[in-house]
């Protein structure tokens, strides 16, 4: 089956005292290719404890994320490194994804020479190219990713996870902090991804207004479970599955 498929997703954590939260709680979804999905709520609702899971930086207490056809939550680092290419996620803090001592060129090419078979020259033009789009300089290349500021950090982790095409994109506030220019530059260059590569898209954000712009379904999250669900603006609704 294609597409992401969630169900019944469970996920609990101590906090400094020792005591037991639930992060998220029975969550259940799905998430088509090429498809735009917004997921809002306040912090503490457990939107990024679900990024996590979803890239398989946490592993959940019970249930499944099947990824077409492939059971996500029963694979090992060899099994994830296989996945790796053909799903990407992107966080507020970036720093975690870029070797900080590298250039932005060394850092975004060795994703593409370990997960694509382009070649020198295409990984080049493939990196112009969305730095174009994403309104990002040129001289920025060379710099050692420990000199730029955590926006721009932020866009060429974007920029890394989109060079190698991924199928699916899980974005955690990659648009936070960035001025109104530049998040407009990453609203469209995620557009022009998916309409090129048939991306899906799954946007964690607090910016409900662009998540109404850009969302084919809006996803709503409170105390760990999604409550309701919004389609094309249209109606909300109770979640059902």
């Amino acid at each position: 089956m294609e597409g992401v498929v969630i169900r019944h997703l469970w996920k609990s954590y101590k906090d400094q005292r020792g005591q037991m939260h639930r992060g998220v709680q029975d969550i259940r979804m799905d998430w088509q290719p090429g498809e735009f999905i917004s997921i809002i709520g306040e912090s503490g609702s457990g939107k990024s404890t679900l990024a996590k899971l979803l890239l398989g930086l946490e592993v959940p207490d019970r249930g499944s994320i099947r990824m077409d056809g492939v059971e996500l939550t029963a694979l090992h680092f060899r099994g994830w490194k296989q996945q790796r290419r053909f799903l990407q996620g992107v966080f507020q803090d970036a720093s975690g994804t870029m070797n900080p001592c590298r250039s932005i060129y060394t850092n975004i090419e060795e994703a593409l020479v370990n997960l694509t078979g382009a070649s020198a020259p295409q990984r080049r033009e493939c990196l112009l190219s969305l730095m174009a789009q994403a309104g990002l300089s040129e001289k920025l290349l060379d710099v050692p990713v420990r000199q730029l500021s955590g926006g721009e950090q932020r866009r060429f982790a974007l920029i890394k996870a989109l060079s190698v095409r991924p199928r699916y994109l899980v974005l955690d506030e990659v648009t936070s902090g960035l001025d109104l220019v530049s998040a407009e530059a990453v609203l469209q260059l995620l557009e022009r991804c998916r309409q090129e590569t048939n991306c899906g898209v799954l946007w964690i954000t607090h910016d409900r207004r662009s998540a109404e712009q850009v969302s084919d379904r809006i996803f709503q999250m409170q105390q760990g479970r999604l409550v309701l669900e919004g389609i094309h603006q249209i109606k909300t609704k109770e979640i059902v599955v």
